[in-house]
């Protein structure tokens, strides 16, 4: 039997805090929550977590500066980040630092326990280099998933190609031309001008709710 999945829970609102652990809890999946930056850095200096969800607008020490925290310890845990205001600065500075999946509240539960358990699958199955992978959607899948990796570890040139490979063996792949149009602005000043990004990446709704 696979070991059972740790999740670390960052928020401050208890109610959601609540819902959320309930709600990944029915999928046998471990929890432990934060109610803010502080506790989330205590948590993440003593203990391993397989995912950490993460609200960026949280008083005091914020999910941002968490965020940038973690990957400053050499701690490459893959992160979704929770946001009720959704930016595309905020997406941007996220994916600068690794985290490449985002959720906006209110969010159903279908869509929370989907996208953890994507992330999950996507980070337990060992990276597969692409001239090993068999043909056609599969090869499509792995070149996808390993590119959403290789943004994970801020490895921006390998993403890129990984998502070119994606994108010419199916020229209509929307998550692939997405993902690479938000990485052409990663790879911009942070003083860019970000209006008009959310017309290739709707920041915190990557996946529908439904």
């Amino acid at each position: 039997m696979p070991p059972v999945a740790r999740i670390l829970l960052v928020d401050d609102e208890p109610n959601l805090r609540l819902l959320f652990k309930t709600v990944l809890a029915s999928e046998n999946w471990q929890v432990c929550t934060a109610d803010d930056g502080e506790s989330a850095l205590l948590w993440l200096g003593s203990d391993r977590f397989d995912l950490v969800l993460l609200d960026l607008r949280m008083p005091g020490i914020g999910g941002m500066d968490v965020l940038e925290s973690l990957r400053a310890m050499g701690d490459g845990t893959p992160v979704v980040v929770i946001t009720a205001h959704g930016s595309v600065p905020d997406a941007v500075a996220a994916m600068k630092l690794g985290a490449i999946d985002f959720l906006s509240k209110p969010m159903l539960p279908s869509a929370l326990r989907r996208v953890v358990a994507e992330v999950l699958e996507r980070h337990s199955a060992p990276a597969v280099e692409p001239s090993a992978t068999a043909r056609g959607a599969a090869q499509v899948a792995d070149r996808l998933a390993n590119a959403k990796r290789a943004l994970n570890r801020r490895a921006f040139g390998e993403a890129d190609a990984l998502l070119r490979q994606a994108i010419d063996l199916d020229p209509n792949l929307g998550e692939a031309h997405r993902l690479l149009g938000l990485l052409r602005q990663c790879e911009e000043s942070e003083q860019n001008d970000y209006r008009g990004l959310c017309d290739w990446f709707p920041v915190g709704r990557p996946h529908r709710n439904d």
